[in-house]
């Protein structure tokens, strides 16, 4: 298990091989020195102001040993929206989709009234959803009964649902328990940030993204993986983040990111390893590298990057996760170039200089295909 990890670990931060140009997506962890963001509403409570991210508020000890999530602070999107590219806003989800989805329709009043998006739960079933913003209660069409601190409760569809006037918890059916998110998150128990040491090394370094996804497995010297975006005034900064069970696991990071881009800066900290990099923020570009899934079956999708950068008249494509797919494939006019089955495996497709050609990635599971990449190049 611990060597299967250590792989996942090192596909999951090699993403930043493709930040140069179309694989941008995933940023900054919270080492950044300018508060460039502002204010931020996504840290407030029912009783009062709180400092605790998300993750580390509602994400119970009970639950998934593996446990996914991914996060988006919207409040900030709408700050920096001016300096960022059109289509980036427009490719940015600023609804939950599945089973939250609706109830956050029917009580917010539009969608600026959403500030925040974190989902968690274990890989295939991340349902567990808490929205923070600006809600009406009475909007929901549905008999409450009382639950922890301020907020009403009530059921629909097999789904749990936990309202107040700033918050919205889902869950689902085969979710974490809903009174145990809630006693996390509104009375301070059974917090995992508090009861896993490592998992709380890796939220400490993700607290201040505007973007973010991730992985942890285990307890207390669990390993994971983390990728995130952080934005400002004026720039957007990427950290991928491998968090090991010991400090040996970090020469295995330092080797890997050595190899895959001169514009990464690596640093180790004891048992983590964290690999950052730099753009203007007009350059940023959004890409949903855990595309966020319920617990209902859905087309194979895989985390995967192109760099066009790495090698002269050449393409690299780098497998990070595998998600619900069987494998990849790589496309181009002549067919199917390479095929990756591996989570951490790398190929590269050589093309003559004065040629283009429109690549194509493809997730496949069984007989079902995907598109998630298609990009043309030129050499």
């Amino acid at each position: 298990m611990k060597e299967v990890s250590r792989r996942r670990l090192l596909a999951a931060t090699g993403a930043s091989a493709g930040l140069a140009s179309s694989a941008g997506c995933l940023g900054g962890l919270g080492f950044s020195t300018d508060d460039g963001n502002g204010a931020d509403t996504t840290g407030e409570t029912d009783d009062g102001t709180s400092d605790l991210m998300p993750l580390e508020r509602w994400v119970p000890t009970t639950g998934s040993v593996e446990l996914l999530f991914h996060y988006r602070d919207l409040a900030t999107v709408r700050q920096h929206e001016d300096a960022l590219q059109p289509a980036v806003l427009e490719s940015i989800p600023t609804m939950p989709d599945g089973d939250s989805s609706e109830v956050v329709e029917q009580v917010a009043d539009g969608e600026p009234a959403v500030d925040s998006i974190c989902r968690f739960g274990s890989e295939g079933v991340a349902g567990n959803v808490v929205v923070s913003g600006s809600f009406d209660p009475d909007a929901v069409d549905a008999t409450f009964e009382s639950a922890a601190g301020n907020f009403d409760r009530f059921e629909r569809d097999g789904v749990s649902v936990a309202i107040s006037e700033e918050t919205l918890v889902v869950s689902p059916s085969d979710g974490a328990d809903l009174e145990t998110i809630l006693a996390a998150g509104v009375e301070g128990t059974d917090r995992r940030v508090d009861s896993h040491g490592n998992f709380a090394q890796l939220v400490d370094r993700v607290r201040d993204s505007t973007f973010l996804w991730g992985e942890y497995e285990g307890s207390d010297n669990g390993v994971g993986a983390a990728f995130s975006w952080e934005l400002d005034a004026e720039r957007a900064t990427y950290s991928g983040i491998a968090l090991y069970a010991d400090a040996d696991g970090t020469d295995e990071f330092e080797d890997a990111m050595a190899d895959r881009s001169a514009n990464l800066t690596v640093e180790t900290d004891g048992n983590v390893g964290v690999a950052t990099r730099t753009v203007p923020i007009e350059e940023y570009e959004y890409r949903d590298l855990f595309a966020e899934r319920g617990s209902q079956s859905t087309e194979p999708y895989a985390g995967v990057s192109l760099d066009t950068d790495r090698k002269p008249n050449a393409v690299v494509v780098m497998y990070h996760s595998s998600g619900t797919a069987d494998r990849v494939e790589v496309r181009d006019e002549s067919g199917v170039r390479v095929e990756l089955t591996e989570v951490g495996q790398a190929e590269t497709i050589e093309y003559e200089s004065g040629t283009s050609a429109t690549i194509t990635v493809v997730a496949v599971r069984g007989d079902e295909e995907s598109v998630l990449i298609t990009e043309t190049v030129s050499f």
